[in-house]
Order: C-alpha cells, then sequence, then structure tokens
C-alpha cells in the first residue's frame, strides 16, 4: 500500500514521542509525509514552465502588432481574430478549477447525474447562438450592456445590468482562484492565502500588458496542459483500479451511476428534470455574458460566430463528461485500497479528494503531480484572466466612457490596464472571503456565483423577445427576481436542508484508523452521521434544490416585466426597433410554413422588418465596395452606434 494516505495509519499505532524523539503531532508528521513524498524537483518544474508561458505570452503581445495601443485592440484584437484560438478560449473561460476539483467532488459524493448537468452547457450555447448572436455581431458592440442602452434609449437597465455583471465575476473569480489554492495546500502545504496572491499576480501581469490577445493564445495553451492532466489521471487511476470496466463496475455497486431519476420532488439535489430544466437555465448566462459578447465581436463574420457557438457546446459537454469520470475513478480507487479520505477525516473538503487521487497513483513518477498542479493552475489562469478582460471592458465602456465620452485612445487603453491592476486587488480579498463557506466548488459556484446571474439573464431574455418590454419592467423584474434569489439562496446555505444534502455511501474503512482505533467497515455500510432535522412548515420551501432557483428567477422578470409594461404603457411593436428584438418562433422555429409562423407569432412584423435591414444592409456594403455613397434615404439604417449610445 503506497505510503502517502497510510503512513499516517502506521504513526496511529505507534507512540510518536518513542519513536520520533519530538513532541511533533501525528498530523504535523502526516502533513510531512505528504509533503515530502509527493513534490519533487521535477514538479516544480513543470508547473513553473506552465506559469512561464504563459507570462511569455503577455510580454509577446505587449510588444508585437500595435502594442494594445487602442482599445479597439486591447478589448477586441481589432475584431479580425482567428476561429480556432478564440473557440478554445471561449470554452475554457467557464472551465476552471471548479472543473477539475468540484464536478470530480460532486460526483464522488452524489453520482454522475452531477455530471450530466454539465450538459446544461451544450444546450444553453446552442440556443443562446440563435438569440445574442444575431443581435451583438451587427452592431459591434464592445460591453453587453451597451445592448440595453440601444433597446431602452437610457442607462437605467444599462446600470442595473452593469451591477449584476460585476457581482457575478467578482465572485466567480473569487471562487476559482479559492479552489486552486485549496488543491495546492492539500498536496504542497502552502498557504491558501500565498496561492490565492500568485494566481491573482500572473493573471494580472499577462492579462494587463497582452490584452485580449494575450488572454485568448494563453487559453489555448493551458486548455491543452488542462485537457492532458485530466487524461492522465483518468488513464492511469483506471489502470491502477484494474480497468475502465472494473471502475463502472464498483461505481455501480455503489450507486454512482444511478442516473435516470425522473422524479418530480423539487427537493430532490439532481434529477433529469432539474439538470436539464433548471441547470440548462442557471448556464445560460455564460453564452449571454460580457466574456461571450466579447469573443463574438472578435470574430470577423456572423458565420464564424454561429460556428464558434455550435462547436464549443459539444466539446464543453466532452470537457465535463470527462471532469466527472474522475470522481467516478477517484470513488473505485477508494474502494479497492478500502480507505474514503473523506469519511475518514484524512481530508476535510471534498474539493480535496482529486489532490489525494494524484498524490496516490503518481507517488512513482516523477513530474505527474506538477502536471495535475500545472494543469489546475491554467484552468484556473485561463478564467481568472478572461475575467480580468472582460470587467476591463465594461468597466471602460459603461463607467469611464459614461462619464467621460471623449476620452483619448491612449488614456482609454491605459485606464483599461490600470482597472486589470484594480480588480486583482480586489478578487484577491474575494477569494479570501469565500474560504469561509464550506462545501464543494461545484455547490458554490451554483448557488452563491449564480446569484445575479438568473435575474439578468432574464432581463436579457426580456429584452429581446418581448416588444412591449419596457425600462420600467426590466429593472422592476430584476430588482424582485434578484430578491427572490437572495432568499432562496441564503434560506439554503443556512438551514442546510437534509433532503438536498444527502449523499451516497462513502469508500469503506477497512484499512483506515479513527482516533487511534482500528474501525472496521464492510464494503456495504457506510460510517453513522448525524442527519439535520426535517424542516417544517414554511421552511420546507427552502428544501428546494437549487438548480431551479435560475429557472424560476427568469420566469419572475417575465412575470413581473410585463405586467409592469403593461401598467405604465409598454410601446407599440411599430414603435420598436427591430435591430434590438428577435421573434421567438423565427429563432426556434425555422423552418415552419411562413404562415405558421406569422399566426404562433400573434402576427408580428419584427421578422420582416429585419430581413428588411439586413438587405438594407448588404446592399450598402455593395455600394460601399465599388465606391458609391450610401443614398440618403437609406442613412437612417446605417446610424453610428457608438454616437446613439453616447
Amino acid at each position: 500500500m503506497h505510503l502517502n494516505l497510510f503512513s499516517w495509519v502506521i504513526v496511529d499505532c505507534l507512540d510518536s514521542t518513542t519513536v520520533y524523539g519530538t513532541q511533533e503531532s501525528k498530523r504535523e508528521i502526516q502533513e510531512k509525509m505528504l509533503k515530502e513524498a509527493t513534490f519533487g524537483v521535477a514538479d516544480y518544474v513543470v508547473s513553473a514552465l506552465a506559469l512561464c508561458i504563459s507570462l511569455s505570452i503577455g510580454l509577446y503581445y505587449a510588444c508585437s502588432g500595435g502594442r494594445q495601443a487602442t482599445t479597439a485592440e486591447y478589448h477586441l484584437g481589432n475584431r479580425n481574430l482567428n476561429f480556432l484560438p478564440v473557440m478554445f478560449s471561449l470554452m475554457v473561460t467557464s472551465q476552471s478549477s471548479i472543473l477539475i476539483l468540484g464536478v470530480p467532488a460532486e460526483t464522488y459524493l452524489y453520482g454522475f447525474l452531477a455530471t450530466i448537468s454539465g450538459f446544461g452547457f451544450w444546450f444553453a450555447y446552442w440556443l443562446c447562438a440563435r438569440i445574442v448572436i444575431p443581435i451583438v455581431h451587427p452592431i459591434k458592440i464592445t460591453s453587453v450592456n451597451e445592448y440595453f442602452n440601444l433597446r431602452y434609449k437610457n442607462n437605467r437597465v444599462r446600470f442595473l445590468t452593469t451591477v449584476l455583471s460585476f457581482i457575478f465575476w467578482f465572485i466567480y473569480l473569487g471562487i476559482v482562484t479559492y479552489g486552486v489554492s485549496t488543491a495546492i495546500e492539500s498536496i504542497l502545504g502552502v498557504p491558501v492565502w500565498l496561492c490565492v496572491v500568485i494566481l491573482s499576480f500572473c493573471s494580472m501581469i499577462y492579462t494587463a500588458v497582452g490584452g485580449i490577445k494575450a488572454v485568448i493564445w494563453t487559453d489555448v495553451i493551458q486548455y491543452s496542459i488542462m485537457l492532458t492532466s485530466v487524461l492522465a489521471i483518468l488513464i492511469k487511476g483506471s489502470m491502477k483500479v484494474g480497468g475502465g470496466s472494473e471502475v463502472i463496475r464498483i461505481n455501480s455497486e455503489g450507486k454512482r451511476l444511478d442516473f435516470w431519476n425522473f422524479s418530480l420532488d423539487p427537493t430532490l439535489r439532481y434529477t433529469m428534470w432539474n439538470v436539464m430544466i433548471g441547470n440548462t437555465a442557471k448556464l445560460f448566462y455564460f453564452p449571454l455574458s460580457q466574456s461571450s459578447v466579447q469573443r463574438i465581436g472578435c470574430m470577423p463574420t456572423i458565420k464564424d460566430a454561429y460556428k464558434m457557438f455550435y462547436i464549443v457546446a459539444p466539446l464543453m459537454g466532452l470537457t465535463f463528461f470527462l471532469a466527472g469520470s474522475m470522481g467516478l475513478v477517484s470513488y473505485a480507487y477508494f474502494v479497492k485500497v478500502k480507505c474514503d479520505p473523506l469519511a475518514s477525516k484524512f481530508i476535510k473538503n471534498p474539493n480535496q479528494i482529486i489532490p489525494i487521487l494524484v498524490t496516490e497513483i503518481f507517488h512513482e513518477t516523477p513530474g505527474m503531480a506538477g502536471l495535475f498542479i500545472a494543469g489546475l493552475f491554467c484552468a484556473s489562469l485561463s478564467t481568472v484572466s478572461s475575467g480580468y478582460a472582460v470587467i476591463s471592458s465594461m468597466t471602460l465602456q459603461d463607467i469611464i466612457k459614461m462619464k467621460w465620452p471623449n476620452l483619448s485612445e491612449k488614456r482609454s487603453t491605459i485606464a483599461s490596464k490600470l482597472t486589470v491592476l484594480v480588480i486583482s486587488f480586489l478578487t484577491t480579498g474575494m477569494a479570501l472571503l469565500l474560504a469561509n463557506i464550506k462545501g464543494t466548488l461545484l455547490k458554490l459556484a451554483q448557488m452563491v456565483m449564480t446569484i445575479p446571474t438568473g435575474p439578468y439573464t432574464g432581463i436579457f431574455l426580456y429584452s429581446i423577445f418581448c416588444t412591449s418590454a419596457t425600462s420600467a419592467g426590466a429593472i422592476l423584474g430584476g430588482i424582485v427576481s434578484l430578491v427572490f434569489y437572495l432568499w432562496m439562496a441564503i434560506g439554503n446555505i443556512v438551514l442546510s436542508p437534509p433532503s438536498v444534502e444527502k449523499k451516497l455511501a462513502p469508500a469503506p474503512l477497512d484499512m483506515c484508523f479513527l482516533n487511534s482505533t482500528l474501525v472496521s467497515y464492510n464494503t456495504t455500510t457506510a460510517a453513522p452521521t448525524s442527519s439535520p432535522a426535517s424542516l417544517e412548515g414554511f421552511n420546507q420551501i427552502y428544501g428546494m434544490s437549487f438548480q431551479w432557483f435560475d429557472f424560476i428567477a427568469i420566469i419572475i422578470v417575465f412575470v413581473v416585466g410585463l405586467i409592469t409594461s403593461k401598467i405604465v404603457g409598454a410601446p407599440k411593436e411599430e414603435d420598436v426597433d427591430a435591430r434590438y428584438v428577435l421573434c421567438f418562433t423565427e429563432q426556434f422555429f425555422p423552418y415552419l410554413p411562413v404562415r405558421v409562423k406569422h399566426l404562433l407569432s400573434c402576427r408580428s412584423t419584427i421578422p420582416k422588418r429585419r430581413k428588411q435591414i439586413k438587405a438594407e444592409e448588404r446592399q450598402d456594403n455593395e455600394e460601399m465596395i465599388v465606391g458609391t455613397s450610401f443614398p440618403e434615404k437609406e442613412k437612417g439604417v446605417k446610424k453610428n452606434f457608438r454616437e446613439e449610445i453616447r
């Protein structure tokens, strides 16, 4: 049996004072053994190389091309970047330490149904491709919040969505930074605060000096390293267990593969209903967020933007599947060695399951633990750097340019770079704050991080699909939705409903010692745990699974928004600019007969008007190519959007 996990068992059986001649506690000896046995020179070299590559790419783009001298180059790569790297960057932005640590931990504790929730990315990106791309790409905006200014002709809704976006990104980056720090702490013993500072500093350097080009190209390299580390864990772990079929057999016996749960009980943590419907609604934010809009803006043509979304969707589902499979391999391995590290109290945080597995299976392979740390670091660096770029572009367009609309390109670029510096300090503080919240990273992300995303997504969809939408309806609907989400999330966190928190039986503990006493368990029984009291009365509402929160929040925005618009006076459809709204039936049922679509859309004129605008724009482009000027009657269609925003 490998020394790392079980050397401390021997220590428990011996008198530490007699054997070691010191007064060191057993835990201190265990931590020393773990550190000495798992990380060598090769591991440090591999990890350092990953950081050096990221920093060198940032420095390269700081000194090449236009040297990030304009905001168009700094934030959008002059809207002319290659399709492939932008696609990988879009994918990696939402794949971080939450994916590498949180998804396997959630699968380990609750089964493979937690992994299937990742297919919500697939559905969300495919659906949103028909929503955000036809709106955002033609109007060529830098910040997604500029859309709301164009849609409502005022800044009120834009202000609310900007605040929601900032809240999301600060929480998200804090969770990501904290997640990688817990893993490094469990392997190296490095304090969480130091890991947080190193990660934030590295991301800040190459984002500030290299701009979006540095972020995108480092994302490509970092995704390659992350994927290599995940595949290495899956292959080596499966070999240790006895092959893929043995992994499946053990997890099937441990009920980790019982994912065909179609129960209508809303309190269950995972069912096929809340995974496919609720989680898809939860993940709608990502394709509608600033990170996606920024990458849509980097594409030279709208066809490239569509292609990017359609390819990214299944790739994200596949990556989620691989991450969840690590949880299955972890469970199979610890069943084989008959010692569950979580139930035996060897680790207290479920997010440390994968790091412990890595130290076990790669103890004889120099550099592999370093590859895991490098992969984890790269997954987090890509997300954090993308988040810095996102917040920087929103700060410039939604705050600085609103106050000083005539700010020069040079000063705007300098302001963007200084913003990255400030953001790094704020996210560092957020990461240290979130370190005090218990639970898996995936649970933390899906509940705390998504508090502002439900209202934001609701406002976005309400604005696009409802021609009767008003700024008052969007604001009131968003606020009511946010209050609902906060209320449910806080209640769920404080009360920890038992119906939501039921975990599957852990691996056996036959080979584990607890408090210097050998406790024998057979492979079918679990360590007894005390269950919290069941919720009663009105408190039962807090037992609802957090997977449903975003879906309900989006519905609240529509209901409150439409009622408010009716009260304050909804605009007529012909008065609404067709460039900023879509017809639902036209977008999602394009192949129905024209008469049927016209009937289902309540005889909306939006599709016809949008086609007319596209035809006029094509004609304008053709006239520009042959050197002719725009006819006076068509100049109204080709407005200057920047002037309109100001």
